[in-house]
């Protein structure tokens, strides 16, 4: 759909909108899709300047998250359609992972094995199975990676290293509950157990 074809969103519109915000998950796995076609015509049709605001301050007064966070999940949208989201509510799978399997995925369903597994909430655990799978099938021999040089390989884990920073800053700013912080807290923790152990591994081979 074009920009123009898109229908203008109304004052009234922006407020029913905003007060659905309430909903809106602030990780791809919680948004829904009907939450990111909300943030791409908020953004496309520009309607955040009746608060005399642009983007970045709409993004971060209104609706809790950074401009290049609401941009990632319209992106996300965009490059996938709304079958990333439903599937990204049951079975919490990350961009990268939906994007290795997802020839596997149309008419909002996956097709595996000769099973068609609907994209529905009652089909959670066969999902879940489908998924890992199908990252395994698509899971490239160990010797491509180390095919790459030292130098293509550390660049690589730098990218990887800023991009998990960002998503953990942007989400430690976010209005959590209290599961949800506990959540991250424990992967903060868990995350900082495993980088500790690495480094002890490599100050040994010092």
């Amino acid at each position: 759909m074009s920009e123009s074809d898109e229908k203008p969103i109304s004052d009234l519109d922006l407020g029913t909108l905003l007060g659905r915000r309430q909903a809106f998950g602030l990780v791809a796995a919680r948004c829904s899709a009907a939450d990111a076609a909300c943030l791409r015509d908020l953004r496309n049709q520009k309607s955040y300047r009746s608060l005399g605001l642009n983007w970045k301050q709409f993004c971060t007064q209104h609706l809790g998250m950074s401009q290049t966070y609401a941009n990632r999940l319209i992106g996300y949208l965009e490059e996938f359609g709304p079958e990333y989201f439903d599937l990204a509510q049951l079975t919490g799978i990350s961009p990268d992972e939906y994007r290795a399997i997802a020839p596997a995925i149309k008419d909002q369903a996956i097709h595996h094995d000769g099973q068609v597994i609907a994209l529905l909430p009652e089909n959670t655990e066969k999902l879940a199975a489908a998924v890992s799978e199908l990252r395994r099938e698509a899971t490239p021999p160990m010797k491509a990676a180390a095919a790459l040089s030292i130098d293509e390989r550390l660049r690589r884990v730098e990218r990887r290293s800023a991009e998990l920073v960002t998503e953990i800053s942007e989400l430690s700013r976010a209005q959590l509950d209290t599961i949800e912080r506990t959540r991250l807290a424990s992967v903060l923790a868990g995350t900082s157990q495993r980088l500790d152990r690495l480094k002890l591994q490599f100050g040994s081979k010092a």
